[in-house]
C-alpha cells in the first residue's frame, strides 16, 4: 500500500499559493514578499490600463480584451504571488483559510493591488487624454449594479479558488478560466452596469477620473460603495460557498491511495559461457559442499 504524503493540512504548510498553481522545473525558493507585491502591482496595472484604454476608445470588444489581459496577467505572475490582481480575490483566498495567504500579506497584497490600478488608469489618461469613473447612475441603477456586481464577483472568486488554489491545481487552464469569468460578466452586464467587478479597478479609474477633471460630474459616495464593497462581499460569499462545497479540502487526514502493484518478473538464469564453468545457484553449492564433507569423511 502507498500513499501521498502531501494532502489535507500538511500539504497546505508546504508554501504560498504560488506553490499550487504553477508546476517548477527545479527547486527553487519561495518568492520574496517584495517580488510577490510587484508582481500584483504590475499585473493590476496591465489590468486596469486595458480597462480604461478599451473604455476610452470605445471598442465593442472591449470584455474581450479584459478578460485576454487578465489571463496573460495571471499566466505571466502566477508562478510568483498567485496573480490574485483584485482585493476581492484575495480577501477570498485568505479566508478559504488553508494557509494559503496571511492576514498581513493580505493587506500588503490589497495595497500594491491598488496602486497598480492608480498607475494603470493615470497611463491610460495620458494615451487617451479621456477619462470616466464608475457610477451605477451611468447605466441603470442601484439594484442592478450591485446585484451584477456581486453575482459576477463571487463567480470570478469562485473559479479562482477553485482553478487557481484547490486540489485541482496545479492546471493548464486556470487563467484562461479566470479571465474568461471576467469578459462573460462584463458582456451579460453590458447595458446594466459597467462591469468592474473588482475594487483595485474602482479606486485607479475613480481617483484618476477626479485627478483628471475630464468629466462634468465625479462618482457619489453610493456609487464608491456599491463598486468596492459590493465586489468584497462577494468574495466572502465565494469563501463560504467554496468551504461549503469543498469539505475534503479541509480534512486534517492524509488519505491513503491504492497504487497498483507490478508484477516481479520471473528470474531466468543466463546459460554459461562456452569454455566457463556453470555458475551455481546458493541450493546447488550447499548440495556440492555436503557431498565434499561426506567423501573427506
Amino acid at each position: 500500500m502507498a500513499f501521498s504524503p502531501i494532502a489535507g493540512v500538511e500539504g497546505a504548510m508546504l508554501g504560498h499559493t504560488s506553490k499550487f498553481i504553477s508546476y517548477k522545473r527545479v527547486n527553487l525558493r519561495e518568492p520574496l514578499l517584495r517580488e510577490r507585491l510587484l508582481a500584483e502591482a504590475v499585473g493590476t496595472f496591465f489590468l486596469v490600463f486595458t480597462v480604461g484604454m478599451s473604455v476610452a476608445g470605445g471598442s465593442p470588444y472591449a470584455a474581450t480584451a479584459i478578460g485576454l489581459v487578465l489571463g496573460i496577467s495571471i499566466y505571466t505572475f502566477a508562478s510568483v504571488s498567485g496573480g490574485m490582481l483584485n482585493p476581492a480575490v484575495t480577501l477570498a483566498v485568505y479566508l478559504s483559510g488553508r494557509y494559503k495567504i496571511g492576514a498581513k500579506e493580505a493587506v500588503a497584497y490589497v495595497i500594491s493591488q491598488c496602486i497598480g490600478g492608480f498607475v494603470g488608469a493615470m497611463a491610460s489618461w495620458a494615451v487617451t487624454e479621456q477619462s470616466f469613473f464608475f457610477s451605477y447612475e451611468e447605466t441603470h441603477s442601484f439594484k442592478a449594479s450591485i446585484i451584477l456586481e456581486t453575482c459576477f464577483t463571487m463567480l470570478l472568486c469562485s473559479i479562482v479558488l477553485s482553478a487557481g488554489t484547490s486540489n485541482d491545481a496545479p492546471n493548464h487552464y486556470y487563467g484562461f478560466a479566470i479571465g474568461m469569468a471576467v469578459t462573460g460578466g462584463a458582456t451579460a452586464s453590458g447595458g446594466f452596469d459597467q462591469g468592474s467587478f473588482n475594487p483595485a479597478v474602482t479606486v485607479g479609474i475613480n481617483c484618476a477620473s477626479l485627478i483628471s477633471q475630464n468629466t462634468d460630474t465625479s462618482p457619489t459616495l453610493n456609487s464608491w460603495l456599491v463598486f468596492t464593497l459590493a465586489p468584497l462581499a462577494a468574495g466572502v460569499l465565494a469563501a463560504c460557498i467554496f468551504r461549503a462545497t469543498r469539505g475534503n479540502e479541509f480534512e486534517p487526514c492524509v488519505r491513503e491511495v491504492e497504487l497498483p502493484v507490478a508484477e516481479e518478473a520471473p528470474v531466468v538464469e543466463e546459460a554459461p559461457v562456452v569454455g566457463e564453468a556453470p555458475v551455481l545457484g546458493e541450493a546447488a553449492l550447499e548440495e556440492a559442499e555436503v557431498h565434499q564433507q561426506e567423501d573427506t569423511v
